[in-house]
């Protein structure tokens, strides 16, 4: 098969969507599951490994007898965003912070109290594709999915003379119930849009790739996951 490389500029937009404890999508009238944003300035990512284990051992002469040192393994991803300014339902969903509304019930802040982080949410990302042909007649992104995140937490937010920053971070978790997913990002065999063609497992933490289907447009703040892959 051919190899296709492929270079990546500008964070476009990201999707995030709430998941429950076993890393599926919720659904369902009025849960308010997914938020699409091109409010953000960059999405850091750091892969975090734990070193296997080196064993060396050496003999009554002092020479090394044996050696040997067990693989490496990913332990999580380390996603960390910036947005151009505070999003409530969106920081509300990395969180699982409570949301601050006025007297017309609108989403104005957030409160951040001392319980535990139990908010579960996926992020997908689009970038651009420079120089790459239109294949079909379809413009080329990069797509970057983290399937199963959680333990999204504040960084430093300084307030000044400056533009005040605001970064959340956060951790993948192992167990990711993605699957082939409930948005229709790819195209298949025939260029109809469909989900991922490969479903993810359990061990999976980031897939990256190149699609020919649109980022999608913001949402006004977070709205409902219909039952049908959405897309595109």
């Amino acid at each position: 098969m051919p190899n296709t490389t492929w270079p990546s500029i500008h964070a476009k937009v990201i999707r995030l969507t709430k998941l429950d404890g076993c890393g599926q999508p919720i659904r369902g009238t009025g849960t308010k599951s997914q938020l699409v944003t091109n409010g953000i300035v960059k999405v850091g990512l750091t892969a975090e490994y734990e070193d296997g284990e080196d064993t060396a051992k050496k003999n009554g002469n002092g020479d090394l007898c044996l050696v040997h040192k067990d693989n490496d393994q990913l332990k999580y991803m380390s996603p960390e965003i910036e947005f151009c300014g505070v999003d409530p339902e969106a920081w509300a969903m990395i969180t699982g912070q409570g949301i601050v509304t006025d007297g017309n019930a609108n989403a104005v802040g957030l409160v951040f109290g001392s319980d535990p982080i139990e908010a579960n949410f996926a992020l997908e990302l689009w970038t651009d594709v420079p120089g790459a042909a239109c294949g079909s007649g379809f413009q080329t992104f990069g797509y970057w999915l983290l399937p199963f995140i959680g333990s999204g937490k504040l960084n430093d937010v300084e307030l000044s003379v400056s533009a005040a920053e605001f970064t959340l971070a956060a951790q993948t978790k192992p167990g990711a119930s993605w699957g082939v997913g409930p948005y229709n990002v790819v195209r298949d065999e025939t260029d109809a849009v469909s989900p991922l063609l490969s479903p993810l497992t359990g061990k999976h933490h980031i897939l990256f790739q190149t699609t020919t289907v649109a980022p999608p447009a913001p949402t006004n703040g977070a709205v409902e996951l219909p039952a049908a892959p959405v897309g595109p």
